[in-house]
């Protein structure tokens, strides 16, 4: 299992130079984090870019899930996808933290074998939890803080 999670809502470049979580970002990620916890999700470790809207991201993810976290390279949002397929083979029940176009990318990849094609319209905050079937991957849940009561 893999949950792709894009940051939650960042403060724009020319706000804040580090593009930290805005409140409402914040907030929704705690609602969701939340939500997966008291559904039973678990996840062995959490992984984020170095960027600091993943990292705060992970973090509050991090907190309600118990699980570790470390930045990893290859998340950034214009990085190869490639390097995370090789590296899912041998990795299971992880959450990455990132950001688009990579997540749409590497969603692709794992699914069609193709990075073009935009297979998941991702949401702020939202987990995208996709399960490895044989050499396939299928989604098999997907979640938005506005579906959260």
């Amino acid at each position: 299992m893999i949950i792709l999670v894009q940051h939650g809502k960042a403060f724009t470049e020319q706000e804040d130079p580090e593009r930290k979580l805005t409140p409402e970002g914040i907030s929704e990620t705690e609602k969701v984090a939340k939500f997966l916890a008291s559904a039973g999700v678990k996840v062995n470790e959490i992984v984020h870019s170095g960027k600091t809207r993943a990292k705060q991201t992970a973090e509050i993810f991090s907190q309600y899930l118990k699980a570790p976290l470390r930045a990893e390279d290859g998340l950034n949002p214009n990085d190869d996808p490639t390097i995370w397929l090789k590296r899912l083979e041998e990795i299971d029940n992880i959450m990455l933290v990132g950001h688009l176009p990579h997540l749409s990318k590497i969603t692709s990849l794992l699914i069609f074998g193709n990075q073009e094609r935009e297979t998941v319209k991702f949401r702020y905050s939202g987990p995208l939890c996709l399960v490895r079937q044989e050499k396939n991957w299928s989604i098999i849940w997907y979640i938005t803080p506005e579906i959260i009561p």
